[in-house]
């Protein structure tokens, strides 16, 4: 009986664990249709590589076409596959250039346009870049705009967040594991154990 307790508990506990999704590391998926980021090391799409992959303007349906042509790139060359994109969840569309940015928890994905910069609206891509993210829940944030070559690429314009996802509440699960160790106990009195 003491073995099937043991059992049990553990059976509880990796269910009660296993219930609350480990938010995921933001993964940069501008990448090439080899899976290579785009202009490496930094993995941002220039306004043709934007374009190439379905963005034609920057509005939110554009970044979705831009992402959903990114995360069918991934996925053909990586496993497991992301999930495919869900609708446009929170439109940060007028960031107004910012060096820093810090984001909100709880979406699938988000597509940055960076603007006006040495490498942004003038020299290197006259449209500016664009780059996109898996986060699987989790925040972002940058402390400073990406490089290409030696050149920053301008500020953040715009980030536009896709699809949601819960985030786990640590309160409720450990009210969850707790009920659980609970009935645990009380079957084990039950069984005379």
């Amino acid at each position: 009986m003491k073995r099937f307790s043991i059992v049990l508990f553990a059976t509880v506990l990796a269910v009660a664990l296993g219930s609350t999704a480990a938010l995921a590391t933001p993964i940069n998926i501008t990448v090439d249709a080899a899976g290579s980021l785009l202009n490496a090391p930094t993995g941002i799409a220039n306004s043709a590589q934007y374009a190439a992959a379905g963005g034609s303007s920057q509005d939110p349906s554009s970044s979705l076409a831009f992402l959903n042509t990114l995360v069918g790139r991934w996925n053909f060359v990586y496993n497991p596959d992301l999930p495919a994109p869900g609708a446009l969840a929170l439109d940060q569309g007028a960031l107004g250039g910012v060096t820093s940015y810090a984001g909100p928890a709880g979406y699938q994905y988000v597509v940055f346009h960076f603007g006006a910069g040495a490498a942004g609206g003038g020299q290197v891509s006259p449209g500016g870049w664009d780059s996109a993210w898996y986060l699987g829940g989790a925040a972002i944030s940058f402390s400073s705009v990406p490089v290409v070559g030696t050149a920053p690429v301008g500020g953040f314009s715009s980030a536009r967040y896709f699809g949601t996802v819960s985030v786990p509440d640590g309160g409720m699960t450990l009210s969850l594991l707790g009920g659980a160790l609970v009935g645990l106990g009380m079957l084990r009195r039950k069984l005379g154990a």
